[in-house]
């Protein structure tokens, strides 16, 4: 996610990304190994800017969530979404209920906000949000304030494992949904994550980056090796902020069929000690179904 400046409400013309820590974003940590020494399956140098128009792509886009504080009462947030049924988008937990930089709330209102399918250059479908809810073990301990500095710590590294959130918005796609798999471990080994990176293209583009995927216990990765992270390491090293949400898509092509465009995770969070890696939530049918079913019905 990232938080920009916005002169006109809900006029998508890309401002400036705010200094300092971005909500979302990982602080850094003590990681014990690079990934730039670990060959990944794909070598690309550089992110891909895609096109909108064709699958699966023109199942994705830009979150906008008026996100206002005393100082900057005009600020937004913005993350990357997709349609995983007709009129419900997955994206990231701390898109919509940013813990890391606000542990105890107050939180921005996302009925507030819009969702643009296919953005491209401040031109998409628009949707208004109806309701969202993030996962419910996206939650701190209700004395999250009162522990220690090491214990909040240790609170805040488990909760990533649990960081994705549902949207339901006030149409149905005209361009279908994306395909998704749960509980897949041991079935993709790589994958293109897409969004809209502020560094590049002032995220007015999507980009597609591909890299290989594995689980961060299977190395050392510092206090992100928790069981249930993803990771997803190749050479882009600039694709971050504004990818927060933004699918993990297995299988990735053009043509459409059974087991093209599989989308396995949402981009979470990186860490500035594993270049190139960025970490997400492993997706299960256990915590998955049941929010799927929740915001399809309102959110009740």
């Amino acid at each position: 996610m990232r938080i920009v400046y916005f002169a006109l409400a809900f006029a998508l013309a890309l401002a400036m990304a705010v200094g300092g820590d971005v909500p979302g974003q990982a602080k850094s940590r003590d990681g014990t190994i690079r990934l730039a020494a670990i060959e990944p399956f794909t070598p690309p140098a550089e992110a891909t800017s895609g096109n909108p128009s064709v699958a699966p792509l023109k199942w994705v886009g830009l979150l906008v969530i008026p996100n206002p504080t005393q100082q900057h009462p005009n600020q937004i947030s913005m993350c990357t979404a997709q349609f995983i049924k007709p009129n419900v988008l997955l994206t990231a937990g701390h898109c919509v209920k940013d813990l890391p930089s606000s542990p105890n709330g107050p939180w921005p209102d996302v009925t507030k906000g819009n969702f643009w399918l296919q953005y491209q250059n401040d031109v998409g479908h628009a949707f208004n949000i109806v309701c969202a809810a993030a996962n419910p073990k996206w939650s701190l301990p209700a004395n999250f304030g009162s522990l220690t500095k090491a214990q909040q710590g240790t609170a805040m590294e488990a909760i990533w494992q649990h960081d994705f959130a549902m949207i339901l918005v006030d149409g149905n796609s005209p361009t279908g949904v994306m395909p998704y798999a749960l509980d897949w471990k041991g079935k993709f080994k790589a994958a293109a994550r897409v969004g809209y990176p502020a560094d590049i293209l002032d995220g007015a583009i999507i980009q597609r980056v591909p890299g290989n995927i594995f689980f961060s216990t299977d190395i050392p990765m510092g206090n992100n090796s928790v069981p249930n992270i993803v990771v997803h390491w190749g050479p882009v090293t600039d694709a971050t902020e504004g990818m927060s949400g933004g699918g993990w898509i297995a299988n990735f092509n053009v043509n459409e069929g059974p087991n093209n465009n599989v989308l396995i995770a949402v981009s979470s969070y990186h860490d500035s000690n594993f270049p190139g890696a960025e970490f997400a939530a492993y997706l299960t049918a256990a915590e998955f179904n049941p929010l799927l079913a929740s915001v399809s019905n309102g959110c009740k």
